[in-house]
């Protein structure tokens, strides 16, 4: 299972294409590099992209939610929406979508952002935004989140 792990800043082309870092591409131990990945919203305005592995394990836990419940099922139904296969072309860039550029206000620049299972593709404003809060208060989240069990 790889671990996407770093922060890189890329230019988007005209076609809506971005570079996939090498690194990402080879994350883990990995001899050949990932050709694949899957791309879908993302939280807080980001779009995020998905290993096959790590898309894998996604969909299993949307299949434990309950059906008969409805915010479960408009979770799912929001979630799923723009959810999209693509390919590393030989230049090692992926194409996002209209829809998931707008989505996350991308326009010439995406900061391409390695959260362990996924990679977040941010505008560089929003990214610096939602990370503003989380460095003001990292102490007081860090013993919210990573408290002992």
């Amino acid at each position: 299972m790889p671990s996407f792990l770093g922060t890189e800043t890329y230019a988007i082309d005209d076609k809506g294409r971005v570079a996939i870092p090498q690194h990402f591409r080879r994350a883990g131990s990995r001899t050949k590099p990932l050709t694949r990945f899957v791309l879908t919203l993302g939280f807080e305005g980001c779009v995020s992209l998905y290993s096959p592995e790590s898309w894998e394990r996604m969909e299993q836990r949307l299949r434990r939610i309950p059906v008969g419940g409805r915010k479960g099922r408009a979770f799912q139904r929001a979630f799923l929406m723009h959810v999209t296969p693509v390919s590393v072309d030989g230049q090692g860039r992926i194409t996002i979508p209209p829809a998931l550029r707008s989505h996350a206000g991308l326009g010439k620049e995406a900061v391409l952002h390695g959260l362990i299972d996924r990679i977040e593709i941010w505008s560089p404003e929003r990214l610096d935004a939602e990370l503003k809060e989380g460095r003001e208060s990292l102490e007081n989240l860090a013993e919210d989140v990573l408290k002992d069990e």
